[in-house]
């Protein structure tokens, strides 16, 4: 296992320490801190993959249909553009650190860090930042319980500022600070959050990154 980097910083009044690794984790071949390619046809595409051949036809007829159904809004219309097989080809970037003690340490006590699909002439903007994010914690370090995740509608909006943003062939690198407010998965999905069980995070990255396959998270090698 090779470290990438690290990640420092307060889960409340808590201080912790995290490090961006790639090699074999948990069976795959994987960098914690990555990009990869990504185009919502690329997205589709997988999902269908994984359909019975009568399920794929009947996809592939409703994507027709709600492609007609649009017309000339497809071309601006982020779902048209994934059924229709088309879009701008992006990067997607995740930060993923990682608690070394941990037993399974994909699941346990790790934060990571996931920016929005960008295009690569972005990236002097991104620099600029700040940037929305979505921000995950798995709060319990010793138990697969305990996800908590970015909320925007409760204290401080998930954020993230780079001083540096490289992405290259094979890799690249990236440094930066983030915060958020981040409340337990349970809470967001019932839509009753009360902010007295959200947790606000802060810190800074510095890390090198590696590249994965397109739209396929967790399973290159880059680094």
């Amino acid at each position: 296992m090779t470290v990438l980097g690290s990640i420092d910083g307060t889960v409340g009044s808590i201080e912790r320490s995290w490090v961006t690794i790639s090699g074999e984790v948990e069976g795959k071949e994987m960098s914690s801190a990555a990009w990869r390619p990504y185009s919502p046809a690329n997205v589709m595409e997988g999902a269908l993959e994984g359909m019975s051949e009568q399920q794929r036809a009947q996809m592939e007829k409703r994507m027709e249909m709600m492609k007609e159904m649009l017309g000339d809004d497809a071309d601006s219309n982020p779902m048209a553009q994934m059924f229709g097989g088309e879009g701008e080809d992006k990067i997607a970037l995740r930060i993923m650190g990682v608690y070394p003690e941990a037993d399974k340490i994909l699941r346990q006590g790790g934060l990571t860090i996931e920016l929005d699909p960008f295009s690569a002439e972005d990236v002097d903007q991104i620099l600029a930042g700040p940037n929305s994010a979505e921000i995950s914690y798995h709060k319990n370090f010793g138990e697969p319980t305990g996800f908590y995740a970015s909320s925007h509608d409760v204290g401080t909006d998930a954020v993230v500022e780079f001083d540096r943003l490289e992405i290259e062939d094979g890799g690249g690198a990236a440094e930066g600070a983030f915060e958020a407010s981040l409340c337990p998965i349970t809470a967001l999905m019932q839509g009753d959050i009360d902010p007295d069980v959200c947790i606000l995070v802060a810190g800074r990255f510095e890390t090198e990154l590696g590249e994965e396959a397109a739209d396929n998270p967790g399973s290159g090698s880059g680094g």
